[in-house]
């Protein structure tokens, strides 16, 4: 089985003589280089925590040589040391895995300096941190699409998903790909699509959620708020909302038609807001009870800021305040 390797920085630990506090580290590893500019104080132990490499393999044991630059930086006398070694990934460890390499910087003065202090001498410890796990792929924006991607389930049923939800890849079977998401109303169910003409897959790679969103919604003046931008909405007076907060869902299956409201595009998704209260945040003129958009043409701004936004409950894009 294929597995995701993450490869990263974890800390910096700044010990030995004190040779300045602006510090540069070059990493090349898996014929990658990568940098990082820190200002760190001597005694110092820095959280990094930055990725480095994310590498698909199906390989036993990942293996690469490594090559760790640190410099201080100077406007005079800019020191530097290096050192090189190797690492070896067991991909079917399911604990992180650390590799420790020390560097060693000899300060390099004039004369007179050494003559006077000596020649100090500092040393860091690079931790990297590497961790296995499985492929994480995404659900498709599918262009020209509504915003939904048709599956099946172990029953044969059709199950839709909405873009950008995150998912692991399992196996290919009789021209159809199976996955379970890891999120949203189907997680942990096992669907699957049939592969593209090509056999390549639909689900894609390289997306990145955004934190959750916070909006907020004007009873009084029908005023939906979103990234400082207000936008036009309506509700229904004989269900009206009451002040508070509300759980903005990832959305949960397809509604409405699509030949409404053409301009809005993805007007097929809705936004549950807290999902055991079947009210919606969706476009449209008119409302039954949910949060409507009246400004149609702006639909697709509000869309795109919360399709990937996400909460971290594996449930929710975010929040909405109810006002008055």
């Amino acid at each position: 089985m294929r597995k995701s390797i993450c490869l990263k920085v974890k800390t910096i630990r700044y010990g030995g003589d004190s040779v300045g506090r602006d510090i540069r580290v070059e990493i090349k590893v898996f014929n990658k280089s990568f940098r990082i500019d820190k200002r760190i104080k001597i005694g110092e132990i820095k959280d990094i925590n930055q990725e480095i490499e994310r590498i698909e393999t199906d390989k036993k044991l990942l293996e690469s040589d490594i090559s760790i630059t640190v410099i201080e930086k100077d406007l005079l006398f800019s020191d530097t040391g290096n050192t090189k070694g190797n690492i070896k990934i067991d991909t079917a460890s399911t604990k992180s895995q650390s590799f420790m390499f020390e560097v060693e910087i000899k300060e390099s003065r004039p004369f007179l300096s050494k003559l006077f202090w000596g020649r100090r001498s500092a040393v860091f410890e690079i931790e990297l941190e590497a961790q296995s796990g499985e492929i994480e792929r995404f659900t498709p924006d599918i262009e020209n699409g509504d915003g939904w991607i048709v599956t099946k389930n172990n029953k044969g049923e059709s199950i839709s998903l909405p873009a950008y939800v995150k998912v692991v890849p399992k196996y290919i079977k009789g021209g159809r790909e199976y996955f379970v998401p890891l999120e949203g109303t189907h997680r942990d169910e096992l669907l699957s699509v049939p592969q593209q003409d090509s056999n390549s897959s639909y689900l894609i790679s390289g997306v990145q959620h955004a934190p959750m969103v916070k909006v907020t919604y004007s009873i009084s003046k029908k005023i939906f708020v979103l990234n400082g931008k207000q936008y036009k909405a309506t509700d229904d007076p004989d269900a009206p909302w009451k002040k508070g907060v509300y759980n903005i869902g990832i959305p949960d299956f397809p509604h409405g038609r699509n030949d409404r409201y053409a301009e809005a595009i993805r007007q097929k998704i809705w936004f549950p807001i807290n999902f055991e209260s079947a009210r919606y945040l969706h476009v449209g003129a008119h409302s039954l009870g949910c949060m409507t958009i009246i400004e149609t043409t702006r639909w697709m701004e509000i869309y795109n800021s919360l399709i990937k936004a996400r909460k971290g409950d594996l449930k929710n894009v975010g929040v909405v305040e109810v006002i008055d």
